[in-house]
Parts: structure tokens; C-alpha cells; sequence
């Protein structure tokens, strides 16, 4: 269940991206996953159903989910995070159960929370990224 939710999302952000083409992503929302992440276990479902949605909404945001579970993941993560040109920025933050909000032109970082903060702290990083963008 978790894994078709995951890839619903994932795909669900690919075609968000490619409608959003008119307008220049400003912001990359990155989130570190695994399977054995036990903050991702605990908050991984909450933040797929509640939070990213509401990112992925906003064509000035590309979500992105960096699954660090194994190899194999690893190595599917990495095409993704090649095309969006932060594969050095992701290789020096791995942090699992954390979302890194990425300024898509500069590919510094805006703003960092865990996935097991509250709602309200989560948007609160998410606003003060798009505000520094």
C-alpha cells in the first residue's frame, strides 16, 4: 500500500511538473526516505497524505522522493535527482526522514525540517523557502 501511494505520488508530480512548464520551479522539495527509517515509518504516510499534496500543488515546487531503503532504490532515486541537477546535494545530505527545501536555481539549501515535525512546522519551512526563492 505504501509503495503504490509512494509511486501515485510520484507520478502524480511528473505530470504536475510537466503542466507546470509555463512557470519556473523555484523551489526543490526534497524528501529522504527508507524503508527501515523508523521516523519514516512513523510520519512517511501522514506527510504523503496531508503535506505533499499541498506542495505539489504549487507549480513553483518540484517534490522529489529520494528512497534510500537499498541499492537498488538508491540507484532509481539517482536519475531523478540527476534531471533536477542535485545529485551532490543529495549525496552530502542523506538524512532519512527529512524533507530539504532547495532553491532550483542555485541548488542551495532554503530551509530543512523533519517529516516529524508538526503540520504547522513543515509549512512553516515550506513558506520560508519560498519566501527566500
Amino acid at each position: 500500500m505504501k509503495k503504490l501511494l509512494i509511486a501515485s505520488l510520484l507520478l502524480l508530480g511528473t505530470v504536475a511538473s510537466g503542466l507546470s512548464q509555463g512557470r519556473q520551479v523555484k523551489v526543490i522539495a526534497l524528501m529522504n526516505k527508507a524503508s527501515w527509517c523508523p521516523v519514516c515509518q512513523d510520519h512517511g504516510m501522514h506527510f504523503m497524505q496531508k503535506i505533499a499534496p499541498m506542495v505539489m500543488k504549487n507549480p513553483e515546487v518540484k517534490m522529489l522522493v529520494n528512497d534510500l531503503s537499498n541499492d537498488q532504490t538508491r540507484a532509481s532515486s539517482m536519475e531523478m535527482l540527476k534531471e533536477a541537477g542535485i545529485t551532490q546535494f543529495a549525496e552530502e545530505n542523506d538524512a532519512t526522514g527529512r524533507i530539504y527545501f532547495i532553491d532550483a536555481r542555485t541548488k542551495k539549501l532554503l530551509s530543512t525540517v523533519s517529516i516529524a515535525q508538526s503540520d504547522r512546522e513543515i509549512m512553516k519551512a515550506y513558506k520560508e523557502a519560498l519566501s527566500k526563492a
